[in-house]
């Protein structure tokens, strides 16, 4: 009974989230920073773009620079299908990373999760990122450049340690991770760091820390180390990271108003994490497949293994609340967040027999099976309702603002937004910030651009 319950879940995850994933791809539209990149290159090189962050955005230049290179079929005429295949590898990346993640924890005890394992973990990775309040898919799938900048460093971050764990030595290998993790985003690539530097401070102790997560090869360690503070030092040298810190937002400038600030960013992110769906779930799944420890030593390497992953999820934490501080607080920055939390939420319902000593019945399996199935299908639902409106709302716009900037550039334009009911976050448009209008105009009224729209 409890493997066909087992099977019934994993099949009906996989189901609602390839459906999912096939509704985002297929309605995939232009977004934001999207705007600001396409106006730029309309008359200027990807070079330039290079440039102009950064004197003006800041020294992490492969998150901007990759995302210029997925748009640059779309300067001259609206083609999302880069930008929407590129989705499909960045769901693939995050399912490799949370495998590496189940692989490192689980051990053996992977292959308990059945011939549909990776599926099961392809469908908490991708569903996982789902808000209540705030688009999460949009966030770490569709909104490229905020990917780049808050799920990829974790994601890369995590991938590394996997690799120091079962013991790689290509030390290029590393020195580019570390460099790619390090030249990310400001909060991200600072926990990584933190991260790191416990590590090497902590090498010769035999706490959890490294006991259960030992790099096994020390140049491999250093590679890394090497390329994170590398990557790092470029972001803060860079004229366009001060630029922006000083003149954007406006660094605090008392103690009351960084007290205040910080209890803000401090709520936010605590809030989005405990109200987040797939949190609660994650758990739920894992309990309906839970499995027993085996022997004492195994729970004790396990606790070790789970509690490291806590430590890097508050690390994250901790970063981003900082960081925003002295920044500003937005929907899409915790999306590493959930690279870790999810997985970790994960592990603790699978061991919730041994960890909690819960045992639950199969009748009360079923019954937590069909509300978490419930649950995520009516969170599927809107997300989906949600990706197919925006494209309506962004295709009809786009003919009406076509026809407003070819009779007067200086047009009030109409945006497709994607605002989630509660606290209205998510994609905001042209119709209310002037930086997106203009990027999207220039962009538009470009004597290159081709359009078959008649006014």
């Amino acid at each position: 009974m409890r493997l066909a319950i087992s099977s019934i879940c994993k099949i009906s995850l996989s189901i609602v989230a390839t459906l999912l994933l096939l509704s985002q791809i297929f309605n995939t539209r232009f977004l934001q920073d999207d705007y600001i990149v396409l106006g730029f290159l309309s008359d200027s090189t990807w070079s330039d773009w290079l440039h102009e962050v950064w004197q003006g955005q800041g020294g992490n230049l492969w998150p901007y620079g990759l995302h210029a290179l997925l748009l640059t079929s779309s300067v001259h005429t609206v083609n999302t299908s880069l930008v929407a295949i590129w989705t499909i590898f960045v769901v693939a990346v995050v399912t490799l990373c949370n495998l590496s993640i189940f692989k490192w924890v689980l051990g053996e005890d992977l292959k308990k999760l059945g011939k549909l394992k990776v599926m099961t973990i392809f469908s908490i990775s991708y569903l996982g990122f789902e808000g209540l309040f705030t688009p999460g898919l949009i966030s770490a799938y569709s909104y490229h450049l905020a990917s780049f900048s808050h799920l990829w460093p974790i994601t890369l971050l995590i991938f590394a340690f996997y690799q120091m764990s079962i013991g790689s030595r290509n030390i290029f290998l590393a020195f580019v991770l570390g460099v790619f993790i390090g030249n990310s985003n400001i909060a991200e690539s600072f926990a990584a760091f933190i991260c790191l530097a416990i590590m090497f401070i902590l090498r010769k102790k035999t706490i959890f820390l490294t006991k259960e997560f030992y790099a096994k090869s020390k140049n491999f360690y250093y590679a890394i180390f090497s390329g994170t503070i590398i990557g790092f030092t470029v972001i803060i040298i860079s004229p366009g990271f001060w630029n922006r810190a000083e003149n954007s937002v406006g660094l605090p400038s008392s103690v009351s108003e960084f007290v205040r600030r910080f209890l803000r960013s401090f709520s936010s992110f605590f809030a989005d994490l405990l109200t987040h769906p797939m949190f609660w779930a994650s758990f739920l799944i894992g309990v309906t497949i839970s499995q027993p420890i085996k022997s004492f030593n195994d729970q004790t390497i396990l606790v070790n293994k789970i509690k490291l992953l806590s430590i890097m999820g508050l690390i994250l934490f901790g970063s981003l609340t900082i960081g925003s501080t002295f920044a500003y607080v937005s929907w899409h920055q915790s999306s590493g967040l959930y690279q870790i939390f999810i997985p970790f939420s994960f592990m603790l319902g699978f061991y919730s027999k041994s960890l909690f000593n819960l045992n639950i019945s199969k009748y009360m399996r079923i019954i937590i099976f069909f509300i978490v199935l419930t649950s995520l299908l009516l969170l599927s639902l809107r997300a989906t309702l949600a990706f197919e409106k925006r494209r309506t709302d962004w295709d009809n716009a786009f003919k009406k603002n076509v026809c407003l900037i070819r009779n007067d550039p200086n047009s009030k334009l109409i945006g497709a937004e994607m605002l989630y009911p509660g606290f209205k976050l998510g994609i905001e448009d042209v119709s209310s910030w002037e930086w997106m209008r203009d990027g999207y105009a220039k962009w538009i009224s470009n004597p290159k651009f081709i359009s078959k729209i008649k006014c």
